[in-house]
């Protein structure tokens, strides 16, 4: 009976370490390997930066140019699609490594960032119907479709209480809003409008873009990440020089 007890009691020792082995690593954020470098991925882009199924990146901008930085580096890639407004969370808590295509005043957080590297211009689209804005104090007051969880410092600054949002849940979206009147003026990127021109996604009537601002975007990456952010910089140099960035542009164009 003694000896029937000590197995008894050993046995739930074990089963006990288990349980909470199991617990503790249920409780532990997930990281990538070493050689791994993980890229959060915003799930509300569309092409040409990101083309989305099942919550996972097939392809566009941001594939290419994670794929390219990571070989640049000598690291595997994997892409971490998520809401806009998890991206900082999961970079601070070293869950993602790195985001890219961003300015510090669009993702806040203790991160350290990247040169910039990514230009892109901001764009006003106004329908050929409506009044053509000359001036962004032209559209002061007057409703115009931005993207929810997007920041536009420019507009804001300009426009200040007469900047008026429209938001939608993508680019697209608000395309589709300017489609069937439900709105006369969009914010968008020249990328996403030149993509949507030559893909054939974009019949409206609409006045010359607007430009609103230059932009110059970089990769924010996370303090926890095993990369440093001086070989980030040498990397995204060294893959610039090369013609790369410029090649993997075109493909979009």
């Amino acid at each position: 009976m003694l000896e029937s007890g000590s197995q008894r009691l050993s046995f739930f020792a074990s089963m006990g370490a288990l349980l909470a082995a199991l617990l503790g690593a249920w409780t532990k954020p997930t990281h990538a390997a070493p050689d791994t470098l993980v890229f959060a991925v915003d799930a509300s882009t569309h092409l040409p930066w990101a083309e989305l199924q099942d919550n996972e990146l097939r392809r566009g901008i941001h594939r290419d140019l994670g794929e390219a930085l990571s070989a640049q580096l000598g690291l595997q890639t994997r892409f971490l699609v998520l809401p806009r407004k998890r991206i900082a969370e999961r970079l601070e808590q070293g869950q993602a490594d790195i985001a890219c295509a961003y300015l510090p005043q669009w993702l806040a957080g203790p991160f350290d960032w990247s040169e910039p590297f990514l230009p892109d211009t901001e764009l006003i689209l106004s329908l050929r119907s409506a009044a053509m804005p000359r001036q962004l104090l032209d559209l002061a007051g007057k409703p115009i479709g931005t993207v929810n969880g997007f920041f536009y410092p420019e507009l804001q600054k300009q426009l200040g209480a007469g900047f008026v949002r429209e938001d939608g849940p993508t680019m697209d979206a608000n395309l589709r809003k300017l489609e069937a009147g439900r709105m006369q003026y969009a914010v968008a990127s020249q990328l996403f409008v030149d993509y949507q021109r030559r893909s054939g996604g974009l019949k409206l009537d609409l006045h010359p873009d607007f430009k609103v601002s230059q932009l110059a975007m970089a990769c924010a990456l996370s303090r926890r990440s095993e990369l440093k952010l001086d070989r980030l910089n040498r990397a995204i140099a060294e893959f610039s020089a090369s013609g790369a960035w410029g090649r993997l542009l075109a493909r979009y164009r």
